[in-house]
């Protein structure tokens, strides 16, 4: 019972100092936090470059008509919208047809066929980006709206910083208190995983990528190979970001508030469905690291409370201070995610809430022998060869740019 209660004071004593940590970050590198929306859209000086915006799109009849026409509305002076309609079954191509129609601006491209040995969407994404010969390429989602404006000011930024990937974390609209409970956890883990205040160090190997905003220089991605060796991997926008990171070219990461929005989920079940193929991925199908995330999933989301009523004085107080900070961290995201301070106060919860996600993001993908996306099964074997090849040539790209 001693070495029980020892345990449980020790872990919420960890998982407080890390939040503590992770607070102390924030504050430091507070500077580099930069909204998308706040940005100037001044004319580079060498004039604008020509962009083409890439999104693929597989039975998004309900949604993509809306997306495309946002991305139509940019005003940007030298841009083109490449829609790749992936094998879709419902009428995704008839729409995205009927809009080229009334805008030039808009090249849509069938894809029929899935070759062996790749996924739906990287395969499509590398048809759009072979098709253009745009000096940036944006990577975007069928069902992404982007304000007006918003690509002027990333291209200008991009520019100004001599960046050759820009991320922006999409603003998501949430309805309900379980949305926004899981949110409350999955934002600051995500954070934690790529520290704004590494991103921009080329020394550093954090990356972030996400499928709603992944703006590349064509000339880079090109020079990577563009999706080739990237073209099983499930978490494709963080491996581009990763591959891109690895390759010494120069990332930059925006928030999107008020100019890139997505609605991931709707729902708590919704949001933990919705991780269903990438968990796993994330994790390079391995049981050892699964072990690993879970107990640091218990760790920050869940020991912190039950250590509140554990241990000496000095590790409740520790465990107070760590509640604090997560508060905090709430707190000053809110004008981003909409989530206020308070939901610190049911953080386990949410932990619970990610914790079956992951479980059920393994359990499926081993029950299933592999994952299932889109209509189409990728065998785990393959999947878990592809990692292995992936790994092995990031590690080496690494070595030879350092």
């Amino acid at each position: 019972m001693i070495t029980a209660m020892l345990a449980i004071s020790f872990l919420g004593v960890l998982g407080s100092l890390i939040w503590l940590v992770h607070l102390a970050h924030l504050i430091r590198h507070r500077d580099k936090v930069l909204f998308l929306a706040d940005l100037p859209d001044d004319r580079p000086d060498r004039g604008w470059p020509t962009l083409a915006v890439a999104f693929a799109a597989r039975d998004e009849a309900g949604g993509v008509e809306a997306a495309a026409r946002s991305m139509l509305a940019q005003g940007y002076p030298r841009s083109e919208v490449i829609a790749v309609d992936d094998r879709s079954t419902d009428a995704t191509g008839a729409i995205l047809d009927a809009i080229a129609r009334e805008d030039d601006r808009l090249r849509v491209v069938h894809v029929r066929e899935l070759p062996a040995g790749w996924l739906g969407k990287t395969h499509a994404l590398h048809v759009a980006a072979g098709a253009t010969r745009a000096e940036w390429v944006l990577f975007t989602d069928a069902d992404v709206v982007l304000r007006p404006g918003a690509l002027r000011k990333a291209v200008a930024f991009a520019e100004a910083e001599g960046a050759d990937l820009v991320t922006v974390a999409p603003e998501v609209p949430t309805e309900s208190v379980g949305e926004r409970a899981f949110l409350s956890i999955f934002g600051p883990l995500f954070a934690m995983n790529a520290p704004v205040g590494r991103l921009g160090d080329p020394r550093s190997k954090a990356h972030a990528g996400i499928g709603a905003f992944n703006l590349v220089r064509a000339g880079a991605f090109r020079s990577i190979g563009g999706f080739h060796h990237l073209r099983l991997s499930v978490d494709d926008d963080m491996r581009l970001a990763q591959a891109m990171k690895f390759a010494g070219y120069r990332m930059r990461f925006l928030m999107g508030r008020d100019a890139v929005s997505v609605r991931w989920q709707v729902g708590l079940g919704g949001m933990v469905r919705g991780l269903e193929k990438n968990f796993f991925a994330a994790l390079g199908y391995r049981l050892d690291r699964t072990a690993v995330v879970i107990l640091g999933l218990l760790t920050v989301g869940i020991m912190p409370y039950v250590g509140l009523f554990v241990g000496p004085w000095w590790a409740r107080s520790t465990c107070v201070a760590g509640i604090a900070a997560v508060a905090i961290i709430l707190a000053a995201a809110s004008s981003h995610s909409r989530i206020g301070w308070y939901y610190a106060l049911i953080l386990p919860f949410a932990a619970v809430a990610v914790l079956v996600s992951l479980v059920r993001s393994v359990a499926l993908t081993l029950l299933r022998d592999g994952v299932r996306w889109r209509g189409h099964h990728y065998p785990l074997d393959e999947l878990r060869r592809h990692v292995r090849i992936r790994d092995a040539w990031s590690r080496e790209v690494w070595k030879s740019t350092r």
